[in-house]
C-alpha cells in the first residue's frame, strides 16, 4: 500500500472530473425539467408542468381512456395528412404524431404529442408523462396541459386502464396498528417488528402508542413512546433485554415551518448505513445467517431543532449525550445455514460521547419510493468528544494508541442523488456519496467506514475495502477506514413482463396485484469507489487529498428491478474476481 497515489482536493482539475462524469451526465439544463427535448421552435406554452401528478388528473385520465366512446390506441401512432378522426382520442404508452385532422379532445398517457405542419386538433389536449410539441403550421384549438410525471396506470386484459397500486413493503407485513380519536388528539397503538433482524437482538418487537394533535391550527404535536423487546439472549449481559424510545416533536407554521424536538433512548444502532438498508440486511440475516452490519448499544438523550425556510429544504441541528457500549453477537435462529457460526460483532470504543450535528436535506423528487425526476441531497457535519472513552486496540497501521482522557474528532457525510427521465420509458440516475474524518483525533471504531458488498460496489465482496493491514485475520471484517467516496450511475428502461400466471379474474383483483407482474425495469449500471486511511505515512493518503482514480475499484452489471424485488449480475472491472449475483428488496438508490 505504500504506492498509493493521490490528488490535491483543491486542485483536482480535469482528472477529478472523470470520476464524476457519470454523475454529471444527469445534470439537466433546468433543475426542474428532467425531460430532454431538442426543439428550438418550442414556446412557453409547450412546456410541461413540474411537480407531482395531481390525483384529479389521474382520475381524469382513467375516465377519458375507459370511456366506451373513445378511440383507444396502444403504442405510437401517426395520423397521415389525408386522414382524420372524430371524437375522443386516447393513446397509452406511445407518441401520437398528428399530420392530419382530429375533431375532438386528445389524451396521451405516458407518451408525447406532436402536431406537425398542417396537423390540427379541434379540441383540448392533455399529455401526462410526456411533452406537447406544436410545430409551425400546426394547431391545437383548445387548451393544452402537459405533466412531465408519468401516470401510475397499467392496461388490464380488458383493454381498460387502472391504477397500479404500490406493493406493501416487507417490513409492513408483520405489523398491526389501531387508531382512535379523542377530541384534538389521535392515538395510534402499534405492534411491529424492529425491521432489522440481526445477530445481536434477533427479531426485536416494538410496541407502544403514538399521540398526535393540533393544539392550535398552526401547531402540530407528536409524542412516541415505544418499548423494544429483544428475544435473543445475551449471555454476557453486555446489553439490556428491553430497550425504549421516547420522542416528542412540535412543529410550527404553515409554509415556512420550524420545530423542536427531544428524545430519550436505549437502542441498538448500526455502525454504518451501508451496505444494504436495514430491512434488507435483516432479511439476509434471517434467511441466510449473513448479517451485513455491525452494532452497538446507545443509551442517552438529545434535543434537536429544524426549519423549512423554502419548499423542499430542511435544515436541522442537534445535540445528544450518549453512553455507547459494545455488544456481542448472539446465536439467533436463521432459516438456512443455521448450523454456521455468525460473524463476530466487533468491539467499539466504549464511553460517554457528546455529539453535536448540523445538516440539511434538499428533496425535489417527484416520488419518494420510485422517483423519475428531481434531486435528493443530504449532507451533515458532526463533532464528538468524550472524557472517559476506552479505545480498543487497533493495528498501529490503522490507528496509533489513544490515551485515556479527552478524546474528540469531527467528520462529514454527503449523499447527492439525481433522477432524470429522457422519455416515458427511459431514465438515468446518478449518485455521489462519501465522507469521513476531517479534524481532531482519529475516528472511533463505531464512526469508521468500509466499501464493497451488495450495495455501493456489488461486484466486490463484503468489505473488500475495510483498510485492514495485509495479512489481517480479523473474522469480524471490522470497518477501519477514515474516509470513503463512491460514484454510481444507472440507466433504466421500462419493459413489459406480463407473467403468464397473472390472475385476471375480476373477482380476484386484489390477488392479481400481489402475484401479477406487469412491468419491470431493465437496469444497466456502473459504480466506482475507494475507502482509505488518511494522514501521513505508508499506505495513507494526505489529509488534503483524495486517491488517484487508478486506486479506485470499478464494477458494472445488469439487472431487472420489479419494484419490490431486483436481481442483478455484477462484475468487478478492477480485479479478476468472479461474477456476483445480488438480490435487492428495494431500489439500488
Amino acid at each position: 500500500m505504500s504506492g498509493v497515489r493521490s490528488w490535491p482536493v483543491g486542485g483536482v482539475g480535469w482528472r477529478w472530473a472523470l470520476a464524476v462524469l457519470g454523475f454529471a451526465c444527469t445534470w439537466p439544463l433546468q433543475a426542474q425539467d428532467s425531460v430532454i427535448v431538442v426543439r428550438p421552435e418550442a414556446t412557453a406554452a409547450d412546456s410541461a408542468q413540474p411537480g407531482g401528478l395531481p390525483a384529479e388528473v389521474v382520475r381524469e385520465l382513467i375516465g377519458f381512456y375507459n370511456d366506451s366512446t373513445a378511440t383507444r390506441m396502444v403504442g405510437s401512432f401517426l395520423l397521415p395528412k389525408t386522414a382524420s378522426l372524430a371524437g375522443h382520442v386516447a393513446v397509452f404508452r406511445g407518441t401520437l404524431r398528428v399530420y392530419g385532422h382530429i375533431d375532438g379532445p386528445v389524451v396521451v398517457i405516458n407518451g408525447d404529442l406532436l402536431v406537425a405542419d398542417g396537423g390540427q386538433i379541434i379540441g383540448n389536449a392533455l399529455v401526462v408523462g410526456g411533452r406537447i410539441e406544436v410545430r409551425a403550421g400546426g394547431l391545437i384549438a383548445g387548451t393544452r396541459r402537459a405533466y412531465e410525471d408519468p401516470a401510475p396506470l397499467y392496461r388490464m386484459a380488458s383493454g381498460l386502464v387502472a391504477i397500479r397500486e404500490r406493493p406493501r413493503r416487507l417490513s409492513d407485513i408483520a405489523a398491526a396498528r389501531a387508531s382512535f380519536q379523542a377530541g384534538r388528539i389521535k392515538t395510534t397503538l402499534s405492534l411491529e417488528t424492529g425491521r432489522t433482524y440481526n445477530r445481536t437482538e434477533g427479531l426485536p418487537i416494538v410496541f407502544g402508542p403514538t399521540f398526535t394533535g393540533n393544539p392550535l391550527p398552526t401547531i402540530d404535536a407528536r409524542l412516541d413512546a415505544r418499548a423494544i423487546f429483544r428475544p435473543a439472549a445475551d449471555r454476557r449481559n453486555l446489553r439490556d433485554d428491553v430497550g425504549f424510545v421516547i420522542q416528542t416533536e412540535w412543529a410550527f407554521g404553515e409554509h415556512k415551518r420550524f420545530g423542536i424536538g427531544g428524545r430519550g433512548y436505549r437502542v441498538i444502532d448500526a455502525v454504518e448505513d451501508q451496505p444494504l438498508s436495514r430491512g434488507e440486511s435483516g432479511w439476509s440475516a434471517f434467511l441466510f445467517q449473513r448479517d451485513y452490519r455491525d452494532y452497538f448499544e446507545i443509551r442517552g438523550q438529545g434535543a434537536y431543532g429544524f426549519g423549512v425556510p423554502i419548499p423542499n429544504l430542511r435544515v436541522e441541528g442537534s445535540i445528544r449525550w450518549d453512553d455507547e457500549r459494545s455488544v456481542r453477537a448472539g446465536d439467533p435462529v436463521s432459516l438456512f445455514r443455521n448450523s454456521d457460526t455468525w460473524r463476530p460483532n466487533p468491539l467499539i470504543d466504549d464511553g460517554h460521547y457528546l455529539t453535536s450535528r448540523i445538516g440539511f436535506d434538499w428533496d425535489t423528487r417527484n416520488d419518494v419510493r420510485s422517483p423519475t425526476s428531481g434531486w435528493l441531497i443530504h449532507a451533515h457535519a458532526e463533532h464528538s468528544s468524550s472524557n472517559d472513552a476506552a479505545p480498543v486496540t487497533l493495528p498501529t497501521d490503522v490507528r496509533a494508541p489513544i490515551d485515556l482522557g479527552h478524546y474528540s474528532f469531527s467528520r462529514v457525510w454527503f449523499d447527492v442523488r439525481r433522477f432524470a427521465r429522457f422519455n416515458p420509458t427511459s431514465r438515468v440516475n446518478g449518485r455521489l456519496v462519501g465522507g469521513g474524518w476531517v479534524a481532531g483525533d482519529p475516528l472511533a471504531v463505531q464512526r469508521r467506514y468500509s466499501l464493497g458488498g451488495p450495495d455501493i460496489l456489488p461486484g466486490y465482496s463484503f468489505r473488500a475495502m475495510n483498510c485492514a493491514p495485509p495479512g489481517s485475520t480479523d473474522p469480524a471484517l471490522t470497518a477501519l477506514c477514515d474516509r470513503m467516496i463512491a460514484v454510481q450511475l444507472e440507466v433504466r428502461t421500462r419493459i413489459n413482463v406480463g407473467l403468464p400466471f397473472r390472475i385476471t379474474n375480476r373477482d380476484f383483483s386484489t390477488l392479481q396485484r400481489i402475484v401479477g407482474l406487469q412491468q419491470a425495469d431493465l437496469v444497466l449500471f456502473g459504480d466506482g469507489g475507494k475507502a482509505w486511511l488518511s494522514g501521513d505515512g505508508p499506505g495513507r493518503v494526505p489529509n488534503d487529498r483524495i486517491p488517484n482514480l487508478g486506486e479506485w475499484k470499478f464494477d458494472a452489471g445488469v439487472g431487472v428491478d420489479a419494484g419490490g424485488l431486483g436481481v442483478y449480475l455484477a462484475k468487478a472491472l478492477s480485479d479478476n474476481v468472479p461474477f456476483r449475483v445480488v438480490v435487492r428488496l428495494q431500489r439500488r438508490f
